[in-house]
């Protein structure tokens, strides 16, 4: 009685063990965090979506201007992190850190601007503004990288 109670126990414990390593793995649904992106769930194939928005000096003033409305606020009219409703314990990215280009290709910077996320607060503007204006801010947002 007591072997097959030991038995139940260990059977018990090994079949919780391999739900729970399984359920830490990530799906599809729950991608994992790209590379240097402080915990962003950006899906796969995001990094490599490219912008079809060349920058001209038109798309950069319309860039500014939409930047202006809606991210200077948090990222500061520089983009250096410092607006005046920036989180002063999780500060917004410093959008003209150069060496932040190769974590924050194009598609990465949409998907952020696009679809946001809870903590640390980014909001999201996909029903604020156009795709379009949205890839117009990230060209916009990477003409403040020195």
């Amino acid at each position: 009685m007591v072997v097959r109670s030991m038995l139940v126990v260990a059977t018990l414990l090994f079949v919780g063990a391999v739900a729970a390593v399984n359920g830490a793995r990530p799906t599809p649904q729950d991608p994992a965090p790209a590379a240097g992106t402080r915990g962003w769930q950006i899906p796969e194939g995001a990094r490599d979506e490219a912008n079809p928005i060349a920058a001209s000096p038109e798309v950069l003033e319309k860039g500014k201007k939409i930047y202006t409305s809606k991210c200077q606020r948090c990222h500061g009219p520089g983009g250096k992190g410092d607006g005046p409703d920036a989180d002063g314990d999780m500060p917004p990215d410093d959008l003209t850190d150069a060496s932040r280009a190769a974590r924050n290709p194009d598609g990465v910077m949409f998907y952020k601007v696009w679809n946001g996320r809870r903590s640390p607060k980014m909001p999201a503007f996909k029903s604020e503004i156009t795709k379009d204006e949205a890839w117009t801010v990230v060209t916009y947002a990477k003409s403040l990288r020195k």
